[in-house]
């Protein structure tokens, strides 16, 4: 457990500061700013050996960004080769959100490189419930150090009329340790609490507390006994301030209750024929008791410490003795006492960093004696129960011996039982991988999936993993439920298991929900209001409002949806040029003026953080002109232009925005008229991503095309010779053309929320409706089940394993045209129904 007072530095020059005014206020600890995302700075090893010179404890620190988790983790290396005795991880910059699988894959590069985990810290806002965009969870599986939460004056501004005993209470009872209460029974474990304080109230330290003021922050952490507390920064510590501080009295850390551990037997020379028992892990006092040869004794101390201790010159272990009483003994003179069963094995499970490394002892206190490789299958030397216990454990060891016959100790969170069933495939092929109609390879083909896509195998297990890594043909089901063969040679067991869980609303910022239902919407400005739906439900659900903006920047609009966010309904915002012939986008040559309009609307709007650009860009309805009069057509490059220099400029006005790109028409395929070109829609759609920079999640639309609830699941397809169904161009036509969008979507960006904005039954009939017969447009106001259906299979597809989530289906829509539902009671009776699940996506 830290100990301690700390005192935070991050300049050069502040540091000479710091280390003048630590001992005025007992710091034991400097926290020296050593690194800015991948930058780590010259002078980091010069800092901590002025720091250790001071007689201080010199602690790293960075401000992450995520942006490259390699290099991330090799500067925690090159820390604590400079002389650093612990790494705190300072996870608050906007950039950070959302960014859960880099955090993870910092992590596990970090316990590849053989970081000791105990020295690692997070730290985090207070309010961690009001920040769950923040890669939290993920940083406190291997910051086990603890989390240090940044308990600050200026969430209070200068002006601010609340009291500051009521300002300290909300920071630091509420905040601090009730959201760290809440959290570590929602995390299962109760990660150690080192708060932060800083004495101002205004994000520059200009405006800073009084000690009177200070005092009261004081006390109210005084109350909760923390054993390490530190303050930020050292330039903006004033020194009347630096009493208080000495002052305060550090909780003292109590140990573990011990209980019983490993067995030890005692082995001293025949010359001993005891071993002294000690009222202290030293020499230095005489002898308490003493134990014969071959005696056996209880660790009090964890399994790790004993595996790393026994053995082991000038270690001390506390053990219980064979009289109940209790001391310590040279741990050299002892050797383990258990039976082993031989058989278990683990796989090593490192795909992003490709190796872990094997230590001599259950910690990273000294150098490793071998590294193995991905996927290399170890001896386990533990029992099973053990071994099944600790493999994919965060913090724990498991002794191993590796194929050439070298024991040690490796992280068991990057272990897995061999034996362990699988129940997919992933394909590792950078072409991708053809799924052909027959089992010999010379079979059509009939579908086309990318790299790293999860696909099932339709054989038994051990029939399937006897294929894998061969040139044989296994049977599987690909997401958008193509049926045929691919070959072993391409394909690997998908090893990690999908552990994710319905998440809770109430760890979602505002403007976002956890359950799947809602509406789209007209402008916000029009009535919409479908939320007496939503009574005594004990649920909320999402509204999806469509604005028309232009493409003049000084509009001066903007709307305020904290009326839906701050009710606990997630918003989502679609920006549009215009409508209909006007384009969804303007002409190419407004594309800028068009993304200063979006990051001007965005600026002056309220309670809403995901946007979507654009509507259907493939549909030559949504083009400047439209169908009859076209001026110009959005190929999939012009719409990524488009969306790239909106993306950016809506960062720069809102750096925690989120931006989609409009959903492509699932169904629209005709020649664009002034080109003659033609598109399908997943091509349109994988080029489209091909040119996006970068992204916040995905936008898609799916319907069937008259009411008939057996077209929700139906596999039917177009018939057209240009979508040429049987090929790997094949599209779906009605209902299930999502999943086909979902599968195309890169690996890069599997991690992003999916929004379905649009569903429906496309004309009014409840008979088959085909292109060049007559039609009229809109929902058959009768319950037949259709709505409750569509959410079915949607919360089908989020509890598939290792799908890419949904967050939302919206019904189009509540008001505004030919398929307004404001009115269908019959309609909205079967929403109402389907209402009672509990549909949530998942994390």
């Amino acid at each position: 457990m830290l100990c301690g007072k700390g005192l935070w530095a991050y300049r050069i020059g502040e540091l000479d500061r710091a280390i003048a005014l630590a001992p005025r206020m007992g710091a034991t600890h400097i926290l020296y700013k050593v690194a800015q995302g991948s930058s780590y700075y010259l002078g980091s090893v010069q800092a901590a050996q002025k720091i250790t010179a001071a007689g201080l404890i010199p602690f790293a620190w960075t401000f992450m960004l995520l942006e490259n988790p390699q290099a991330e983790a090799a500067n925690v290396v090159n820390a604590f080769r400079d002389g650093y005795q612990g790494f705190v991880f300072d996870t608050e910059a906007a950039v950070l959100r959302y960014r859960f699988r880099q955090a993870t894959e910092l992590g596990e590069r970090v316990i590849a490189a053989g970081v000791d985990t105990l020295k690692l810290y997070n730290c985090s806002y207070p309010n961690i419930s009001h920040h769950r965009s923040l890669p939290y969870d993920q940083m406190n599986k291997f910051c086990r150090g603890g989390l240090m939460p940044m308990s600050y004056g200026s969430f209070f501004s200068p002006s601010s009329t609340v009291p500051h005993e009521e300002q300290a209470a909300r920071v630091i009872d509420e905040w601090t340790y009730g959201h760290h209460e809440y959290w570590a029974g929602r995390w299962g474990y109760t990660p150690p609490i080192h708060p932060i304080l800083a004495p101002y109230h205004d994000e520059y330290g200009r405006v800073r507390m009084s000690p009177e003021e200070f005092q009261i922050w004081l006390d109210r952490l005084q109350a909760h006994a923390p054993s390490f507390l530190s303050v930020f920064t050292a330039a903006v510590v004033n020194e009347n301030l630096l009493p208080g501080l000495k002052s305060f009295q550090l909780g003292v850390t109590t140990p573990e209750t011990p209980v019983l551990g490993l067995e030890v037997e005692v082995d001293v020379s025949p010359d001993s024929q005891h071993l002294n028992v000690r009222s202290t892990p030293s020499t230095a006092l005489p002898a308490i008791g003493r134990v014969p040869h071959g005696a056996v004794l209880h660790s009090l101390e964890s399994d790790a410490s004993t595996r790393r201790k026994v053995g082991q010159d000038g270690e001390w272990l506390m053990v219980r003795l064979p009289d109940g009483g209790q001391g310590y003994v040279a741990a050299w003179y002892l050797h383990l006492r258990e039976t082993v069963e031989v058989g278990l094995q683990v796989e090593v499970v490192s795909p992003t960093v490709g190796y872990l490394v094997v230590h001599p002892t259950p910690s990273t206190d000294q150098p490793a004696v071998t590294q193995v490789d991905d996927g290399v299958v170890l001896e386990a030397l533990e029992p099973a129960a053990d071994v099944e216990a600790k493999v994919g454990v965060a913090g724990q060891w498991l002794r191993v011996k590796t194929p050439d016959g070298v024991e040690g100790y490796a992280p068991a969170e990057l272990l897995a039982l061999v034996d362990t069933p699988f129940t997919h495939l992933v394909v590792q092929s950078a072409a991708g991988l053809n799924i052909r109609r027959a089992d010999n390879g010379q079979g059509d083909v009939i579908w086309h999936v990318g790299d790293a896509t999860i696909i099932e195998p339709l054989e038994a297990v051990e029939q399937a993993q006897d294929k894998i890594g061969k040139d044989r043909w296994i049977r599987v089901r690909t997401p958008s439920r193509h049926e045929g063969y691919v070959n072993g040679l391409y394909v690997a067991r998908q090893r990690l298991p999908d552990v994710r869980q319905p998440v809770e609303d109430s760890e979602l910022p505002y403007g976002e929900c956890a359950w799947l239902f809602g509406f789209h919407a007209a402008g916000a400005t029009s009535p919409a209001d479908f939320r007496y739906l939503f009574q005594g439900k004990d649920k909320t659900g999402w509204v999806c409002f469509t604005e028309s903006i232009g493409a003049d920047p000084s509009h001066g609009g903007g709307q305020d949806y904290s009326p839906w966010s701050y009710n606990g309904y997630g918003v989502l915002v679609r920006l549009n040029n215009s409508y209909h012939d006007s384009g969804t986008l303007p002409v190419r040559t407004r594309y800028a003026d068009f993304a200063r309009s979006c990051a001007a609307y965005v600026q002056k709007s309220r309670g809403c953080h995901i946007w979507i650009i654009g509507n259907e860009p493939n549909n030559v309805r949504e083009h400047p002109g439209g169908y009859r009069r076209p001026i110009e057509h959005i190929t999939p490059e012009m719409y990524a232009e488009a969306f790239n220099l909106a993306r950016r400029r809506i960062k720069e006005a809102h750096p925690d925005a989120r931006v989609v790109p409009g959903a492509v028409d699932p169904y629209f395929a005709l020649s664009l008229p002034l080109t003659g070109q033609r598109y399908r829609p997943l091509d349109y759609f994988r080029q489209m991503l091909s040119y996006i920079e970068d992204l916040d999640g995905f936008c898609l639309h799916t319907y069937t095309h008259w009411l008939d609830i057996d077209l929700i699941t139906r596999l039917t397809v177009f018939q057209d010779q240009f979508l040429r169904p049987g090929t790997r161009h094949e599209h779906y036509y009605d209902f299930q053309a999502y999943r086909p969008f979902v599968e195309a979507i890169p690996a890069k960006w599997r991690d992003r929320p999916i929004y379905i904005t649009e569903t429906n039954h496309w004309v009014a009939s409840e008979q088959p409706w085909w292109p060049g017969a007559s039609l009229e447009l809109g929902w058959v106001n009768v319950n037949k089940g259709w709505v409750g259906a569509a959410y079915k299979e949607i919360q089908r597809w989020n509890s598939t394993p290792h799908a890419q989530q949904i967050h939302c289906l919206l019904l189009y829509r509540w008001s505004g045209d030919e398929w307004a539902l404001h009115n269908k009671q019959q309609v909205l009776e079967d929403f109402s129904a389907v209402l009672g699940n509990d549909f949530r996506w998942r994390r």
